[in-house]
C-alpha cells in the first residue's frame, strides 16, 4: 500500500541520508571555522561560521532529524529507552547552547589596582551619541548595535546615525586598521599648539610630544618625573616642582616664552625665548631642553592604515560624514561635533553592561618564572559585595550573582614595567544547566543502550 504524503515526510526526516549529509555539513562547517579561527580570530569565525545562518540552519535540521527519528520508532519497546535518552539528550543540548547566545554574556572586565568596576565589555559594537545643549549636561540622544564586519557601510548605502539637527553618515569601514597619528600645521582660529620636545643629560635622552588641543583651553601637563613640562595659553600658577612653563610669545609667534622653576629654590631660575633647534640649561641634574618642532597651531591627524589581518595593534575604524566633512573614527574612542546651539559626541566601541554591583580590586599578586619578568601566576584580591574579599586565581574563579570571574590577564604600566590592572573575563550562562542534563542524558542514554545490548546478546546465547 502507498504511504501518505505525511508519512513519507517523516520517513525522509527520520532517515539515515538525511542524518549523513546533516553529518557531513557540520564537519564542513567546523572544519570552515577552524580555518577562519587559524586565519583571523574567534570573533571573526563566530561572525562568519558559528553563528552564520548555514550554522544556524544545520542545526536545526538535525533538531528536526532527531525528533522524526524519535517519532519513527514509535511505538518505543524498552530497548528503545537508551536510544530515546541520548536522541533528547543531544536536543536538549542544542537548545541550552541557544539560550545561552540568546540570553548570556561573555566579556571582560579592566580594574585598576585600587579601583574599582561595575562595568563589563562585550564584543557587540554600539554607536552612541550623547549631546549638550547648555555645554554642562550630557544627554544620550542615540544608540544602536551594529556589526559592521557582516553588513559594511557604503558611500551609496551608508549607516544613518541620527543626530542634533542632522545626520551623521557611516560611508566606510576598515575591518583591521593601523592607526597612525600625526601632528601638523593647521589654519583654523582655535587650533591649539604643540611642541616636540627633548630632555638629555649622561643618564636621559627622550624626546616626546606635547600639546594642546584647544587654544583656549586647559593647560596641557606632561609629569616626567624629576621635572613637569607645562604648556599653555593662559595664566599659570607654578605647583612647586622642578618644571618648565611654555606659552606663546607675543612678540614672535615662532618662538615660546619660557620660565624655569626650581623646587629646590623655590623660585623662578630662568625665563626667555625658546623656537625650534634652541636650548634650555634648566639647571636640574645637568638637564637639558631641546626644542625640536614647534607648531604655533597644531591639529592633530589620524590616519588608519588597512592590513589584511588582524593583529594586537590593529583595530576597527568607520568613516563619518557630517556636513560635508569626513572623519575617521577608530573603535573605543569618539568625535565630537558642533552646532550653532549645540554640541555632540559620537562614540563607536565595545558594548558596556552594568551588572549591578561593583568589583575593587585591593592587590595584584603575580609570580614570575626565575631570573625572568615572565608571569608564572597571577591572582586578584577584589572586594565582593556582602562577601568580603576573594582571591581569584587562574584556577579559581569567583561565583556571584549568576556570573562567574575568572582571572585572564593583566596590564603593566610602560614605564615601570609593573601590574598597574587586572583584567578579568565575565561569563553568564543561564543555559549552562539544560547543557549539564543534555550531557547527562547522552551519558545515560549509551549506558542504557550498553546495557540492553549485552542483556539481548545473553538472552540469544541462552
Amino acid at each position: 500500500m502507498k504511504k501518505d504524503l505525511p508519512t513519507r515526510i517523516l520517513k525522509f526526516l527520520a532517515s539515515l541520508k538525511l542524518a549523513v549529509i546533516i553529518i557531513l555539513a557540520i564537519g564542513v562547517l567546523s572544519a570552515w571555522g577552524t580555518i577562519v579561527e587559524a586565519q583571523y580570530n574567534s570573533r571573526i569565525a563566530t561572525k562568519v561560521v558559528y553563528h552564520s545562518i548555514y550554522m544556524v540552519v544545520t542545526m536545526a535540521a538535525l533538531v528536526i532529524n532527531l525528533i522524526a527519528v524519535i517519532v519513527d520508532r514509535y511505538p518505543w519497546k524498552r530497548h528503545h529507552l537508551g536510544f530515546i535518552l541520548a536522541h533528547i539528550g543531544i536536543i536538549i543540548l542544542i537548545i541550552g547552547s541557544v539560550v545561552t547566545y540568546q540570553q548570556g554574556l561573555d566579556g571582560s572586565m579592566r580594574l585598576a589596582i585600587g579601583g574599582g568596576s561595575r562595568h563589563v565589555m562585550l564584543p557587540q559594537t554600539d554607536i552612541v551619541v550623547w549631546a549638550t545643549f547648555d555645554g554642562d549636561r550630557w544627554v544620550k540622544t542615540y544608540e544602536d548595535e551594529v556589526d559592521f564586519y557582516m553588513k559594511r557601510p557604503t558611500p551609496e548605502k551608508p549607516f544613518v546615525i541620527k543626530a542634533p539637527k542632522g545626520e551623521v553618515k557611516v560611508t566606510g569601514y576598515i575591518p583591521f586598521a593601523f592607526e597612525e597619528r600625526k601632528l601638523a600645521a593647521s589654519e583654523e582660529k582655535d587650533a591649539g599648539l604643540a611642541l616636540r620636545f627633548q630632555l638629555q643629560n649622561a643618564n636621559i635622552n627622550m624626546s616626546q610630544w606635547i600639546q594642546m588641543p584647544k587654544r583656549k583651553g586647559p593647560p596641557s601637563v606632561l609629569n616626567l618625573g624629576p621635572a613637569r613640562v607645562v604648556l599653555h595659553t593662559g595664566d599659570y600658577k607654578p605647583s612647586g616642582e622642578n618644571e618648565i612653563v611654555l606659552f606663546p610669545s607675543k612678540k614672535d609667534p615662532k618662538k615660546l616664552d619660557y620660565q624655569v622653576y626650581t623646587k629646590r629654590l623655590e623660585k623662578v631660575t630662568a625665563t626667555g625665548k625658546i623656537g625650534s633647534g634652541d636650548v634650555i640649561e634648566t639647571g636640574w641634574m645637568g638637564l637639558k631642553f631641546r626644542a625640536l618642532k614647534y607648531i604655533p597651531r597644531a591639529k592633530e591627524e589620524v590616519k588608519f592604515i588597512p592590513r589584511d589581518r588582524p593583529t594586537e595593534i590593529t583595530r576597527a575604524a568607520i568613516q563619518l560624514e557630517y556636513k560635508g566633512e569626513k572623519h575617521w573614527l577608530g573603535k573605543d574612542s569618539l568625535l565630537k561635533f558642533f552646532t550653532d546651539s549645540s554640541a555632540f559626541i559620537v562614540s563607536y566601541g565595545g558594548r558596556r553592561v552594568d551588572v549591578g554591583f561593583e568589583l575593587k580590586l585591593e592587590k595584584f599578586n603575580v609570580g614570575r618564572y626565575q631570573g625572568t619578568r615572565r608571569a608564572a601566576s597571577y591572582a586578584s584580591d577584589v572586594m565582593v559585595p556582602e562577601v568580603g574579599k576573594v582571591n581569584i586565581s587562574m584556577n579559581e574563579p569567583l561565583k556571584y550573582k549568576g556570573y562567574t570571574f575568572y582571572q585572564a590577564s593583566f596590564s603593566e604600566d610602560e614605564e615601570t614595567g609593573e601590574p598597574d590592572a587586572s583584567i578579568l573575563s565575565v561569563n553568564k550562562d543561564p543555559g549552562r544547566w539544560l547543557k549539564y542534563l543534555g550531557s547527562a542524558l547522552i551519558v545515560l542514554g549509551c549506558i542504557v543502550m550498553f546495557y540492553f545490548k549485552r542483556a539481548f546478546r545473553k538472552k540469544r546465547k541462552s
